[in-house]
């Protein structure tokens, strides 16, 4: 009898625990879901802001070089806006509970790789507006292409690299939990276990 019933409360604390390690990740991949939707937005809310603004003043610019600045922050918005309705969709149809521990672990990882090599473009995209309108300099008949081109550029990637930078910052801040998650956790050669601490 007391066999049995030790080995009852002791099926009871193993579940219980799996139980709050599983609601500890649903957790985690709510939070991580919820930081890419938010970004999403931004992302999406610049680029709707930038096709608005920039069309309007397309209509009437005040120089060539103010209409080729128009152009080019209009066709960089295409590619913002292409990147942020997929990734909020993605981030509004996931099912947190759903993701298991190695894809939390993967997803995190890959999107703290891919805001640090955004963030490599995008001081790229600004170098690259500097080079522009230095450029300028020298080809007169490309003067305003190569400005307008060159500006663009330069408040677009400045733009991007500044959301990677706190997107990253948001991610990292998530860590803890992650790493909190993870101490309840060994790999051993059969596989994984549950760690208990009492």
């Amino acid at each position: 009898m007391k066999k049995s019933l030790i080995l009852t409360l002791f099926l009871v604390f193993i579940t219980f625990q799996a139980l709050g390690q599983s609601s500890d990740l649903t957790a985690f991949n709510a939070d991580r879901l919820e930081l890419n939707k938010v970004g999403m937005i931004v992302l999406g809310s610049w680029a709707v802001g930038n096709f608005a603004t920039n069309a309007t003043l397309l209509r009437n610019p005040s120089s060539k070089e103010q209409g080729h600045f128009y152009r080019m922050n209009i066709y960089w918005n295409v590619v913002n806006l292409a990147l942020a309705v997929p990734g909020l969709r993605n981030s509004l149809i996931t099912d947190p509970s759903s993701i298991s521990l190695t894809e939390s672990i993967g997803d995190y990882h890959q999107m703290g790789k891919v805001l640090l090599i955004n963030a490599g473009l995008d001081v790229a995209y600004i170098t690259g507006g500097f080079l522009m309108k230095e450029m300028a300099k020298t080809r007169p008949n490309k003067q305003d292409l190569l400005n307008g081109y060159g500006k663009s550029l330069i408040l677009q990637g400045g733009f991007l690299f500044a959301f990677d930078v706190v997107m990253y910052g948001l991610l990292q801040s998530k860590s803890e939990s992650l790493n909190k998650i993870l101490e309840t956790v060994a790999v051993n050669a059969d596989g994984f276990s549950l760690v208990f601490r009492f």
